[in-house]
C-alpha cells in the first residue's frame, strides 16, 4: 500500500499531495532504517507518517526524519529520530554485507546500479584509490565482482566510517584487499603519487576540489572516476569543463572515455560520473 493511502483520513486532503512517495530503507530482513524526507507543512503528523512506514515493512525497526543538506567536516546528513532506538544494520547489496549506522556514517542505497557499472569496468590487478570512500561500499561491490583486484585504499577521515570499513573488511572476508585508511584526501594522494591505476571520487559536492590531487595520484594512464551534479539540460557540462581545466593547468593529457548518470540528486539535477584518462607523458 501506498504511504498516501495508508494516511488517508489521518492527514488532510489539502495536505496529502506533500506526503513523500517514497523513502531510503538501508538494512535488511533482520533489522532496517527508514530513512525519509518530510514537509515542515506535514510537521504535526511526522510521528503517523512513522508509524505507517513501520506499518508496511515489516523489517523496519526505526525511522529517521531526515533535515537539510549534507554538512560538517564528514559530509553528513542531520536526522530527526520518529520512531525507533537502535539505527545500526547490516545493509545486503549484490551479494555484499555492509555494516553502519546511518546516522555516523554516509551511505545511500541509491547508489547501487552505479557501484555495479563501476565495478564491471575495473580490470584485473589494478590498486585502486577510494577517496572519500565512507564505509567503502563501492569497494566491496568491485571485489564481489573482479576478485582479481590487486588492493584498494579506502581513504576516509571520519573515524566512525573508518570503523565500520574495518568491521566490513571482515564481514566481506577481503582482509588485505581493502585496507581503510582514515587520512585526509589531499595529504594521502600528495604522498602517493603515481601510484594508482584507478582513483575513485564518490563525493559529488567538493570532488573538483581535489581534482589536481587525484591527477596526481594516478600514474601513467590511468583511470579517474569523477563525480559531480549537473542539470537536466547538460548534465555532463559543468563536470567535463572542470575536468579539462584541471588537465589543462597541469599540463597533462586527459581524455573522456564515460559518462553516465547515477541518479537524480534535486529536482532537475543529476549526480553524474565522468571517467576520465590521464597521460602524462
Amino acid at each position: 500500500m501506498k504511504l498516501r493511502d495508508e494516511l488517508r483520513g489521518i492527514v488532510p486532503q489539502d495536505l496529502l499531495s506533500l506526503v513523500p512517495s517514497g523513502f531510503d530503507i538501508i538494512g535488511s530482513r533482520s533489522g532496517a532504517v527508514a530513512i525519509i524526507e518530510i514537509p515542515n507543512e506535514l510537521d504535526k503528523f511526522k510521528y503517523e507518517i512513522a508509524k505507517a512506514i513501520i506499518k508496511n515493512s515489516r523489517n523496519v525497526k526505526a525511522v529517521l526524519r531526515r533535515i537539510g543538506p549534507r554538512s560538517g567536516e564528514f559530509r553528513l546528513y542531520s536526522y530527526e529520530r520518529l520512531i525507533g532506538e537502535v539505527t545500526e544494520v547490516i545493509h545486503v547489496e549484490s551479494g555484499v554485507r555492509l555494516m553502519l549506522d546511518p546516522t555516523k556514517v554516509f551511505f545511500s542505497p541509491r547508489d547501487q546500479y552505479d557501484r555495479l557499472d563501476l565495478a564491471s569496468r575495473v580490470k584485473d590487478n589494478e590498486v585502486i584509490a577510494y577517496l572519500f570512500a565512507g564505509i567503502a561500499p563501492y569497494a566491496f561491490i568491485i571485489l564481489k565482482r573482479k576478485p582479481t583486484v590487486r588492493l584498494i585504499y579506502a581513504v576516509e577521515i571520519n573515524p566512525e566510517a573508518i570503523r565500520y570499513a574495518e568491521v566490513n573488511v571482515r564481514l566481506n572476508k577481503v582482509r588485505g584487499k581493502v585496507v581503510p585508511v582514515e587520512y585526509d584526501a589531499s595529504l594521502f594522494c600528495e604522498k602517493m603519487r603515481n601510484s594508482f591505476h584507478r582513483v575513485i571520487m564518490t563525493l559529488p559536492l567538493g570532488a573538483h576540489q581535489y581534482l589536481p590531487n587525484a591527477i596526481n595520484c594516478v600514474m601513467d594512464e590511468g583511470i579517474v572516476n569523477f563525480y559531480h551534479i549537473g542539470p537536466e539540460e547538460e548534465p555532463f557540462r559543468d563536470a567535463e569543463e572542470i575536468v579539462m581545466k584541471h588537465c589543462s593547468n597541469m599540463s597533462v593529457n586527459c581524455r573522456i572515455i564515460n559518462e553516465r548518470i547515477v541518479r537524480e540528486y534535486a529536482p532537475r539535477v543529476y549526480k553524474v560520473r565522468v571517467d576520465f584518462e590521464v597521460n602524462k607523458r
